[in-house]
Order: C-alpha cells, then sequence, then structure tokens
C-alpha cells in the first residue's frame, strides 16, 4: 500500500514543478515579479489512488468497508491422467480366446483398483468365428457385460458346414473392426462374461472351434467409477511473491487477522485430501520460516462432487488460530513458496466408491490476505523516481510549494527526498529534514476514523537548489508511516475515507 501513496505524492509534486514551467513561461522583456497560484486540487480514496494493480494481487473491500490486500496465485491443475493412461496401457490390446460356451475372463486393474462401470471413449473390436463343423451353423456371440445404451454387445450369423479342406467358413470382421466408442463395462463382477453359442440346424450344441477369437483393442477410458485404491497426485513447487515489505528500510507494522487461504476446485468424485508437502516464508531479511500448524502435519479433506459434470471447492483458512502466521506477517515476507498435493482415498475405505472423468482435475489457488488493520509505527521504506527537470527552469530564481492535506486515513506519512546525478551523487534535498505531509485523522475505540486531519506543509526550492536539481536524473524519497497515536492502536482503513491533496506555488522570475 505504502508504494501507492508515494507514487501519488511524488507525481504530483514533480507535476507541480513541472507545471511552474508551463505555467509561467517568460517573455523576452525584463521583468522581476512574484506570482502565487494553485496548482492541483485533488481528492481521492484509496482504491481510486490504487488503481489497477497486476493479475496477483487485487484490493477487495469487506462488507463493513475494510480494505484488503490479496495476493494470489493458482497451479497449473493437476488431473486423473495418470490412472487412465495405466488403464490405457494395460488394455491396449486384450485377446480374448473362446474356448467354451461360456467364459469369464479377468479384466487386468492396477494395484488396489476395483471398478464397477467403465466407459469407453474409443476402442475397436473384431472377431473370428471359424465352423469347422460338416454341418451348417447357428452362431451366436454375447457380451451381456458390455453394452451401448443398455443393449448389450451381440453378433450373429450362419455358417454353411465345412467341406473338410481348406479355409472353413468364418464370420470375421477383422477388416472392419467394430467401434467400441460409447461403450459401457458392467467390471461389478470383476471380470468380462462372453457368451458364445454355435448350434446345428436340429438344435445340436457344439463347443466352439480351434481359433474362435475375438480382440479387444486400443481401448481409452472416458469415465470411471468404482474404488480408485489409495492414490497420490503430485503438486508443483509454486512462488507466491508478496511485495506489500519492498523497499523496506525499517520500523514495525502489525496486522490484525491477517491470513492465508488454500482454496481447491475439485472435479475428482473421489473423497480426497489436500497434502501440503512445502509451506514457507522468505522475508526482507533473507531468512527462511515455516508455517507450522495441523494443516502442514495433516492436510485437510476437500469437498468432492457426486455426479459428472459438477466440482467443488472447498476453502482452508490458516490464521493465528491454528498456526504461526502472526510472526511470518510480523517477519515482513516478501514470498510464499508452496507445494500442495492430493491423495484419493486417503482412508482407503473400499466400500466407498466413487468416479473419475477423463477431464477430472483439482487445482489449488493460496491467497496471502493482509487487511487494511493494523498499526505501524516508523515504517520506513526507499524508492526512488527518474526526474529530468533539464534547463525548463529558465528565468525561475526561486519557487515554493504549499502542500495542503485534509485527510481521512488513519495514518501520518512523513518524507525526505534527495535528488541525485546519474553517478548517485546527493546534488540537493527536496525538504530540510523530514517533513510531516499528511496526518493522521483522529480514530474511535474501535480504530474508525472519526473526522478529518488537516496539514499544511511548506517546500522551497531556492535558486541554489533550482540549479542542482536542474541537473538531477533521480529523486530518492524515504518515507516514513505511522497510525494515529503513533502506532499505538490498531486502525481501520476503509473504502470512503478520502485523501485531498491542494498544491499551491509562489513563484519569483527574473529576466535581465
Amino acid at each position: 500500500m505504502q508504494k501507492f501513496f508515494i507514487f501519488f505524492l511524488s507525481t504530483t509534486l514533480l507535476t507541480a514543478c513541472g507545471d511552474l514551467v508551463e505555467d509561467f513561461s517568460v517573455d523576452d522583456v525584463r521583468l522581476e515579479a512574484e506570482y502565487a497560484v494553485p496548482l492541483v486540487d485533488s481528492r481521492v480514496n484509496l482504491p481510486e489512488l490504487i488503481g489497477e494493480i497486476d493479475e496477483q494481487v487485487t484490493l477487495t473491500i469487506d462488507p463493513d468497508g475494510l480494505l484488503r490486500f490479496n495476493y494470489a496465485d493458482t497451479v497449473p491443475p493437476v488431473t486423473g491422467d495418470a490412472l487412465f493412461t495405466e488403464l490405457r496401457n494395460l488394455a491396449g490390446t486384450l485377446p480374448l480366446p473362446i474356448t467354451s460356451r461360456s467364459r469369464t475372463i479377468p479384466f487386468p486393474l492396477p494395484g488396489d483398483v476395483e471398478l464397477n462401470v467403465l466407459r469407453l471413449k474409443s476402442g475397436r473390436f473384431s472377431y473370428s468365428l471359424p465352423n469347422t463343423y460338416d454341418v451348417p451353423v447357428t452362431v451366436e456371440l454375447t457380451f451381456p457385460t458390455l453394452s451401448r445404451n443398455g443393449t448389450p454387445l451381440q453378433i450373429s450369423g450362419q455358417l454353411p458346414a465345412y467341406s473338410g479342406t481348406g479355409a472353413p467358413p468364418t464370420l470375421t470382421n477383422l477388416d472392419d473392426p467394430l467401434d467400441l466408442s460409447e461403450y459401457e463395462l458392467d467390471f461389478s463382477s470383476g471380470s468380462i462374461t462372453v457368451n458364445y453359442a454355435i448350434d446345428g440346424p436340429d438344435g445340436q450344441e457344439f463347443e466352439p472351434a480351434d481359433g474362435t477369437i475375438t480382440l479387444l483393442a486400443g481401448l481409452d477410458f472416458s469415465y470411471l467409477e468404482g474404488y480408485f485404491g489409495v492414490q497420490s497426485y503430485a503438486g508443483v513447487d509454486e512462488v507466491l511473491r508478496i511485495d506489500f515489505f519492498d523497499n523496506y528500510l525499517g520500523g514495525d507494522i502489525s496486522f490484525v487477522k491477517p491470513r492465508i487461504t488454500v482454496t481447491v476446485r475439485n472435479s475428482f468424485g473421489v473423497p480426497s485430501r489436500a497434502i501440503v508437502d512445502e509451506l514457507y516464508v522468505t522475508t526482507v531479511d533473507g531468512d527462511t520460516l515455516p508455517v507450522t500448524g495441523s494443516v502442514v502435519e495433516e492436510g485437510f479433506a476437500f469437498d468432492y462432487p457426486e455426479r459428472p459434470g459438477n466440482d467443488r471447492t472447498t476453502s482452508y483458512v490458516i490464521d493465528e488460530t491454528n498456526s504461526n502466521v502472526l510472526d511470518l506477517i510480523a517477519a515482513k515476507p516478501v514470498a510464499l513458496y508452496y507445494r500442495i498435493s492430493a491423495r484419493i482415498n486417503p482412508d482407503a475405505d473400499t466400500s466407498v466408491k466413487g468416479f473419475l472423468v477423463d477431464t477430472s482435475s483439482y487445482t489449488a489457488t493460496v491467497k496471502v490476505e493482509l487487511p487494511l488493520y493494523g498499526s505501524a509505527d516508523d515504517f520506513q521504506i526507499r524508492d526512488s523516481f527518474p526526474v529530468n527537470l533539464g534547463d525548463q527552469y529558465g528565468d525561475i530564481t526561486s519557487a515554493s510549494l504549499r502542500v495542503t492535506t485534509d485527510n481521512e486515513i488513519p495514518f501520518d506519512l512523513s518524507l525526505t527526498g534527495t535528488f541525485t546525478d546519474e553517478q548517485g551523487n546527493a546534488l540537493a534535498d527536496l525538504t530540510d529534514g523530514e517533513l510531516l505531509v499528511i496526518q493522521a485523522s483522529p480514530v474511535d475505540a474501535d480504530g474508525n476514523a472519526t473526522g478529518v486531519q488537516q496539514q499544511t506543509t511548506d517546500i522551497a526550492f531556492t535558486g541554489e537548489k533550482l540549479d542542482a536539481i536542474r541537473r538531477a536524473t533521480t529523486l530518492v524519497l524515504r518515507t516514513t508511516f505511522a497510525t494515529t497515536d503513533g502506532g499505538t492502536k490498531a486502525v481501520r482503513v476503509l473504502d470512503e475515507q478520502d485523501l485531498r491533496v491542494r498544491i499551491g506555488a509562489r513563484l519569483s522570475v527574473q529576466n535581465l
């Protein structure tokens, strides 16, 4: 937040300096005069002052008007593709020889996975059903557990008698396999059932001839239902930058009820648990501090949908009641490092059935929330801004700016500034010592502003200082913040609190 106030004030001051030149150009006559004019009269509140920040930082307003900085980052989605890939590899090609009129064939499944339903996204079914008998036959091949729209897969036909020589008559589709898209495999028995009837003209029941075979190939699945075992899905290492403490020099600041929120959006239809593999901050001093608490030790369960096409969102709040977040914020973090994984069926309860779709995924968003409710005492930062006033001052021999602020925001802002050249050498001070530019508004017992505080500050530019500023390339500002009563009381910054800034100039001009 403090960076935006500095930017606003410095831009306003420098713009006012530029306006001195634009508004007071001097004709080619001998002239010595003094002018006094208003330059700036601006009224803003904090949301207007800050405006757009960036995609990772937002300023939100609570229902009671409290402002809140939110630093957020979302990890790339983690999908259930691992299990689908494993099944695809296991079921890439499944020859199913038919050696009896009814056969139950096991289907390979990985680990402790128990599936009830497998819906096919693609696949091919081929068959070769020869007749080696000397009578014509009727054949009927049925897969009662493989169906589409409730109708089992069935192949039937008639074959002439075998002459005893050459290739026997065969019902086959080897040149044009059946497309298995949208077929569904009922796998509640843990196997595939195949029924094959080969009957003579008088109803004789024959056994399948040698070489009777079917083939499932290229199977890929879009939906799985059952128990998927205890499986872990690894997260990825991520870093959330926190620029609130950029350019920090010293002093103290504290927040009331800061928090870290982990939000999981999940379309896995399976009991799941978030596992926090890593969660720590780095600070302005270069220290690494781990987040501690039950969430790190135990993770947290997150909701799952009951049917495909839906998802569920679960948020877990890490705050002062369940972690060391107050100590972490007090240490002035500049980045939060994290890796969050997921574990499905963490309780290994085989009676709990779920589903996976080939598009199932979960994603985690980590957000650091800094409410503008707290206190600051001598909180100092340093920043720099380019300047290029060059020879604009012309015949101006002295100038002064009067900055008047009417402030409803409950903190002080004081600053010192130094103009430097390209080598960083100091040329002139913006102010003679530290100036109180904004004075904190009064607050009530709850930290809410109760009035407007006015502050008037004069900044003088003599001829010697103007000459130095003319050669300057950078303005280095050192800014100090303190909340009402010198940081002894927590205050609340609300969206409707205004800051009015008025700047007037007094200018001396001489042209000889």
